[in-house]
């Protein structure tokens, strides 16, 4: 373990996590928007982002691949994530609880990836690993944002907008409103560039 965690803080010290962050929302809206654009009766109001996945021609492949590299290659950007954090919170394993989540969240959806709805079964499988996905993004979200709260090198409203989003994703779950998942889509990207961008900025080192 200790040889992994030198290697990790070796990595990322010369490749910071934020780079993955800003991949793997790069990598979401080329996937996304290409699936989007071969699937001309899609309808963002009416339809779940899932539709996707069993939409004409490329529009499914472009999709269910995409889930695939774009949860894995948002991994190193919450390690690292987590790791900066550590090193001022009171609690770390607050913070390391918020980490396995990720990692659990962002497996799911890579996974939802292999499950596209294509069937009952097919359908209940890829419904609980969204699930999974929203729950722990809902719970990553809380723990790093009351982290951040106590943080001083960085500024409170990227901990008020993880609380929002967190909030959207749990209204998302509660109504199950098509557009609203898109807005949490978008949000949840934009708090992740938001996030890599600061790290990059102020050139954090493990």
């Amino acid at each position: 373990m200790k040889k992994l965690e030198k290697f990790s803080i070796m990595f990322f010290n010369l490749v910071p996590g934020g780079i993955f962050g800003l991949l793997s929302v790069f990598l979401a809206i080329i996937f996304i928007s290409l699936s989007y654009i071969h699937f001309p009766d899609y309808d963002m109001m009416n339809n779940d982002i899932s539709v996707l996945g069993i939409g004409p021609g490329l529009s499914a492949p472009l999709f269910n691949n995409g889930l695939k590299i774009i949860g894995i290659s948002a991994l190193p950007f919450f390690i690292y994530f987590g790791r900066i954090l550590r090193q001022e919170a009171d609690d770390t394993k607050f913070i390391k609880r918020a980490v396995k989540l990720s990692i659990v969240g962002c497996i799911s959806l890579s996974l939802i990836g292999f499950f596209p709805v294509v069937n009952r079964t097919m359908g209940i499988i890829h419904a609980g690993l969204a699930l999974i996905f929203f729950l722990c993004s809902i719970i990553n979200l809380i723990y790093f944002s009351i982290t951040i709260l106590k943080d001083q090198r960085f500024i409170k409203i990227h901990a008020y907008f993880g609380f929002t989003i967190a909030g959207l994703i749990a209204f998302y779950i509660a109504v199950r409103w098509s557009i609203v998942e898109w807005i949490v889509f978008f949000a949840l990207g934009f708090w992740i560039v938001d996030n890599s961008v600061y790290t990059l900025y102020k050139k954090f080192k493990l």
